[in-house]
């Protein structure tokens, strides 16, 4: 069984665009227990709701089940390497989202974990440092939706 690593475009992705394929395929995984995620990640989501009740609500039904990967030192240390690496490809490539590097070397970091996204710039940066990540990009578009 796959375990992915939710990035918040799937999140939020989801909550756009109901009653399309997206959210009751996070509902499958998230109930197959296929899911995971990171205080980034969840820092991004959790914003989201629009009061502390809501979040409470989200925090009981979904987030405090999932499984949390770590962040230690040397993932945030990975995640300024790829910066490094990225911007020695071609001029400006690095300029990402600093999340997005430590997102991507928190998957690094995980044994057999996916990074799944809608998010070109983490397409950009996994294709780069080889991690295993599954783009949301060309389902959505044969789906009829857009980021």
């Amino acid at each position: 069984m796959a375990l992915y690593l939710t990035d918040s475009s799937i999140w939020i992705g989801a909550r756009k665009h109901p009653g399309t394929y997206l959210p009751q395929l996070l509902v499958d995984r998230i109930a197959g227990d296929e899911i995971a995620t990171c205080v980034p990640i969840a820092l991004e989501v959790l914003t989201g709701p629009p009061s502390g009740a809501e979040l409470d609500q989200d925090w009981a039904a979904v987030w405090q089940h999932l499984r949390w990967l770590p962040i230690a030192q040397p993932t945030l240390e990975r995640a300024v390497e790829l910066l490094r690496g990225l911007a020695h490809t071609t001029d400006g490539a690095h300029r990402r989202r600093p999340i997005d590097y430590i997102i991507a070397a928190c998957t690094e970091a995980a044994d057999d974990v996916i990074l799944w996204h809608w998010d070109s710039d983490l397409t950009l940066i996994c294709d780069f440092a080889e991690i295993t990540h599954e783009a949301e990009h060309a389902r959505a578009v044969a789906h009829g939706i857009s980021a």
